[in-house]
């Protein structure tokens, strides 16, 4: 018989043993990534040639050395403030250490939410390992500087704090101080703060009522705390002034616009339109088991509740940013902005299994609803001709395959159709496919007629049909082909 070591049985056996696989993993991701700095004598910078990095640790060293000058800050300042301090002791890698501890922390807090769940700890050691540092491209999400990083711990210790509270354990001040710290990090997760928050106020008016003022007051006390200290240093940067990236990203913004079609790309099947590209679902299942489970998962509590509300909302508002497309979701390394959902529905698909298999009373609600959920994600959004249709969700138009940055990232590149213009990047994106280039409307369709179009141009149009889904095994071809010229 095969005999567990003692250690192994110890109550806080699989924290160390999460803790030192991470902490492993992240070592050896962080040094062996090509593009940390001095690994590529081509392009010695590394990742601090990159746009958003190059931000980070400008700002962080600015800061270090108490420059306030709007030049030298361009995102909010949470994270270049976690930066500053090592930008002197460790000058190349001042966020080494950050995201060691953020991960670290993220993996404690998901235990200690796992195990309000109801969840043992080996089990929930086994479900963050393999939702965060088994793939390689999640994993080294943690490695490179993101913005995201500490975020994602800030999101789930108000989780951990929520399932706490809910308990009856509270810490409503320091619930309140996350809140603002994820808004100074990274201002687009505060709507899932905000959803985690929220569910906690629900929860207390309905249990507590009289006494949820308390809570309320408290939390209100704790964010303010926090964020006017954010607001004072944003004063002393700009003024009362909108930033720069604030001004972007009020240009670039969200759109509902082909909604469906955005969310068949980027979550299933991006192959079809884009000829390239695998769909985060497709790529990582168990997403897709646990959206199919979530009607049994929600069952096991009201923080599973918030936790699932949260992930959905998160996910369902990103695929809405315009600038997020399935070609840059691996390519540029967009999925980490989905870094904090990745345990959490390995967590909620693990819950609904738990909760399916155990058949309590009522169960053929949920499942109906799950039958509903697994029927949605069923349906392929194809491309095909658009013959006479008034309205094209893109173009195919022959002739040379362009250059990636030539097409892409072609700024001054625009469409003129009977309802406007299109310009390359806001409202539409070129991308090169085999025997050509395609031009997809990203905030609208295009109206014909369209001019300037090259002869030979094909319009494209959607489809939605009901067929074997892409993201399971066994998918057909359809599914990996481009389609629709």
């Amino acid at each position: 018989m095969l005999r567990v070591p003692t250690f192994l049985r110890h109550p806080g056996a699989p924290l160390v043993v999460l803790m030192a696989v991470l902490t492993l993993r992240y070592i050896g991701l962080y040094f062996a990534d090509p593009a940390l700095p001095g690994n590529n004598l081509q392009y010695p910078a590394g990742w601090w040639g990159w746009w958003d990095q190059s931000q980070y640790i400008g700002s962080a060293r600015a800061l270090a050395q108490g420059d306030l000058s709007v030049a030298k800050h361009w995102y909010p300042m949470g994270y270049a403030l976690l930066g500053a301090p090592f930008t002197s002791f460790w000058p190349a890698h001042p966020y080494f250490l950050v995201g060691l501890a953020a991960l670290l922390l993220t993996a404690w807090a998901f235990l200690r939410f796992a195990r309000r769940t109801g969840v043992g700890d080996w089990t929930a050691t086994a479900l963050f390992l393999g939702s965060v540092a088994v793939d390689k491209a999640l994993a080294q999400q943690w490695a490179i500087p993101w913005n995201t990083t500490p975020t994602t711990a800030l999101l789930w210790v108000m989780l951990w704090l929520v399932a706490d509270h809910m308990a009856g354990q509270r810490r409503p001040v320091l619930l309140g101080a996350l809140v603002s710290a994820v808004a100074l990090m990274r201002p687009t997760d505060l709507l899932s703060a905000g959803i985690i928050l929220g569910g906690l106020g629900l929860h207390e008016i309905w249990h507590r009522r009289a006494a949820a003022w308390g809570t309320i007051w408290r939390v209100a006390l704790g964010g303010a705390v926090v964020g006017l200290a954010g607001l004072a240093l944003h004063v002393a940067i700009y003024g009362f002034a909108k930033s720069p990236y604030m001004l972007l990203s009020t240009n670039i913004g969200f759109s509902l616009h082909a909604y469906g079609w955005k969310a068949f790309n980027l979550l299933v099947a991006p192959q079809p339109w884009w000829g390239t590209g695998q769909g985060l679902i497709s790529r990582h299942p168990w997403i897709g088991l646990a959206l199919v489970l979530l009607p049994f998962a929600v069952r096991r509590g009201p923080a599973v509740a918030v936790l699932a509300v949260a992930a959905v909302v998160h996910v369902a508002f990103y695929i809405a940013y315009v600038d997020l497309l399935p070609t840059g979701l691996w390519l540029f390394h967009n999925v980490h902005y989905f870094k904090w959902v990745g345990p959490a529905f390995a967590l909620l698909a693990w819950l609904g299994l738990v909760q399916a298999a155990a058949r309590q009373r009522g169960w053929p609600v949920p499942a109906a609803v799950s039958a509903a959920i697994l029927l949605l994600l069923c349906v392929r959004i194809v491309p095909v001709p658009a013959g006479n249709a008034d309205r094209w969700r893109a173009v195919q138009m022959p002739g040379p395959t362009p250059g990636f940055d030539q097409s892409y990232f072609k700024g001054d590149a625009v469409l003129r159709d009977a309802a406007g213009e299109m310009r390359n990047i806001p409202d539409m994106r070129l991308y090169p496919v085999p025997q050509g280039m395609r031009a997809f409307g990203l905030r609208r369709d295009f109206v014909p007629p369209v001019e300037a179009l090259p002869e030979g141009a094909r319009p494209i149009v959607s489809r939605a049909v009901l067929a074997w889904p892409c993201w399971l095994p066994g998918k057909p071809a359809a599914c990996r082909r481009l389609g629709g010229a």
